[in-house]
């Protein structure tokens, strides 16, 4: 739809539906200038532009480690997002730091990145009637995150824990239970991301190397 409308370039962020990236791929061959942002894919040779989401999700388990926490959920998105594999790759390290073993009963994925209300629902409830239960929790998206305080402050059958997770709400600090949050620079994500892709546009000759 925007490829034969005069667009010189795109700036993309998958979605956590995305499965299928022939038709990037289609436009990418034909010499469309692409970047991608925050969720990014490795199929696609271009400049891409991301947090440091391994090392985010390490300090958000350590903190909940720190606090004396030992059986900590994970609640995350769509295995095929980047940012999925590389908070968990955080999540993990975390754990093997402080030689908590990895009970792969406490991470939970839900594919729609907390876009339904009813599958993030459906994760805590297996949690919490699972043989291990949760003593925190460590969400690895916003929407993720709000969803997941909303379930837990309307029903009375799941216990208050302590949550560390990536938002960038300014309401955090309002919530209750309170919360933990890893921010992302979303505006220098942004404004990198438009410049590379920018300079894609604006350059003379086929750019080949990419950061």
């Amino acid at each position: 739809h925007l490829a034969p409308r005069s667009v010189v370039g795109l700036l993309v962020s998958l979605s956590s539906q995305t499965t299928d990236l022939s038709h990037f791929k289609v436009l990418h061959e034909k010499g469309l200038p692409i970047v991608f942002f925050d969720r990014i894919t490795d199929e696609i040779e271009t400049h891409k532009v991301v947090a440091d989401n391994s090392l985010g999700a390490f300090h958000a388990t350590e903190h909940l480690i720190s606090n004396g926490c030992k059986k900590i959920a994970h609640i995350t998105s769509s295995p095929y997002l980047s940012i999925r594999r590389e908070r968990l790759d955080g999540y993990k390290a975390a754990l093997e730091k402080h030689k908590i073993p990895l009970n792969e009963s406490l991470v939970k994925h839900c594919n729609h990145g907390g876009m339904i209300v009813d599958e993030v629902e459906a994760a805590v409830t297996e949690l919490f009637s699972g043989k291990t239960k949760p003593d925190a929790i460590f969400t690895a998206g916003d929407r993720l995150t709000t969803v997941l305080l909303g379930i837990l402050k309307r029903s009375k059958k799941f216990p208050e824990v302590p949550m560390t997770g990536f938002t960038n709400t300014k309401l955090a600090d309002l919530f209750s239970p309170s919360l933990t949050t890893i921010r992302q620079p979303a505006f220098e994500i942004g404004q990198v991301a438009t410049e590379l892709l920018i300079q894609i546009i604006e350059s003379k000759r086929p750019i080949t190397e990419f950061e």
